[in-house]
């Protein structure tokens, strides 16, 4: 019995992809590690934050808000006389809305 190698050529290449299929690189430890190097961070972050009391936290929040200083938000449309001065984000923006469905032309195109 005579086989050639052409009949062989796939026999051969689905037992290469077979082999390859089963092979593990062992992916599952890899992930596993970084999963418990995350919790162990968080971990330290619970253990510094549980040594504070809330009056603590407190304060340094405000410290920090009042370091930021009081950010303002200037309407951009002065072209339609509109000279509103906002404190929040979500309101400028808002406010922007308004022009935009009101159909200003947006500043700095005539």
């Amino acid at each position: 019995m005579r086989v050639s190698i052409l009949s062989l050529l796939p026999f051969a290449l689905a037992l290469a992809s077979f082999a390859n299929a089963h092979v593990d690189y062992d992916h599952s430890l890899s992930a596993r590690d970084y999963l418990d190097e995350l919790s162990v961070a968080s971990l330290e972050r619970r253990e510094l934050l549980g040594d504070l009391t809330t009056r603590e936290l407190i304060e340094e929040l405000s410290e920090r808000l009042d370091r930021r200083g009081g950010q303002t938000f200037t309407c951009p449309y002065t072209d339609t006389g509109c000279t509103k001065v906002f404190t929040t984000l979500q309101a400028f923006e808002k406010h922007l809305k308004y022009h935009f469905d009101a159909g200003h032309k947006p500043p700095g195109k005539k």
